[in-house]
């Protein structure tokens, strides 16, 4: 009986001089490292495939507009004997003021791409609907403009990646654009010498051509998430020489004392040529598939 509690008691203390050393030796040793959940590992960006989207942005340019005087005719009340004098005897233009073209537009992209190694190539379309226009004085008391609806292009690009998600790239190819040139002004005068002299009227003329040039563009693109890239661009437009006929009308009515209103109408038809180019600055998504 006395050997059993001598052992129990001998049990006890070898119990409790391990567990001192055991938490002694610990207290000694570094604390665990923590160890971070590892960063989500995406795929690498391909930018083969398809894709569309859209953009917004601002244009601004100019518009040099010239009149053929010398095949000018007039109608109606100028005699026709007139009108040949004037376009057989003299064949020169008239350059009007440069009118300042800016604006609003915004329209869709889609395009294709292949890429090998670093390198993109691809093929892209858009179309843009323009507020840029502009205005300015011409032939001391009219207002010459020009309006452009909307603008379209089909080009090559062809970049190069930066990073695993970037991609810079230049662009080129041909354009068409929805263009109108305009001459008008609207007039009121009234004698306040007692004579009743009176007069108003308005001169309006619109000639609206589909004209067709070229396009130089550069960007830069970055895919912020799969299948999704936001870009930055800029695009220069030449539109050369374009041809139009420009109808002008002059309506008026004279009044003089008491004699009834007469009314005057003429109609003026002059040949014009004009000459466009555009800059716009746009961003814009593409999705791609």
């Amino acid at each position: 009986m006395k050997c059993n509690k001598q052992l129990a008691l001998a049990g006890i203390i070898a119990f409790g001089t391990i567990a001192f050393v055991s938490g002694s030796l610990a207290a000694d040793l570094p604390a665990a490292p923590i160890v971070k959940a590892p960063a989500p590992v995406y795929p690498l960006f391909s930018w083969t495939g398809g894709y569309i989207g859209g953009s917004v942005g601002s244009g601004w340019g100019t518009s040099q507009t010239a009149l053929a005087v010398g095949n000018t005719f007039i109608g109606a009340p100028v005699n026709q004997t007139v009108n040949q004098l004037i376009g057989g005897t003299a064949d020169f233009t008239v350059p009007l003021p440069q009118v300042q073209m800016n604006g609003f537009l915004g329209g869709v992209q889609a395009g294709y791409n292949f890429q090998s190694g670093v390198m993109v190539y691809g093929v892209e379309g858009d179309f843009l609907w323009s507020g840029v226009k502009g205005r300015n004085g011409c032939f001391v008391v009219l207002n010459c403009t020009n309006d452009t609806k909307w603008i379209a292009d089909i080009t090559g690009r062809v970049g190069f990646t930066v990073g695993d998600r970037g991609l810079v790239y230049i662009k080129g190819g041909a354009a068409w654009a929805d263009s109108s040139i305009g001459i008008n002004q609207s007039f009121a005068v009234t004698s306040n010498l007692g004579t009743g002299f009176a007069a108003n009227g308005a001169t309006d003329g619109r000639a609206t051509k589909k004209i067709f040039g070229g396009t130089l563009g550069a960007g830069v693109e970055y895919a912020f998430l799969p299948g999704w890239s936001a870009k930055v661009e800029y695009d220069y437009f030449d539109f050369g020489r374009q041809d139009v006929t420009l109808p002008i009308s002059v309506a008026s009515r004279v009044q003089t004392g008491d004699v009834a209103p007469a009314a005057i109408a003429i109609g003026v038809t002059t040949p014009v040529s004009f000459k466009q180019q555009l800059h716009t600055m746009r961003v814009g998504v593409n999705y791609h598939f």
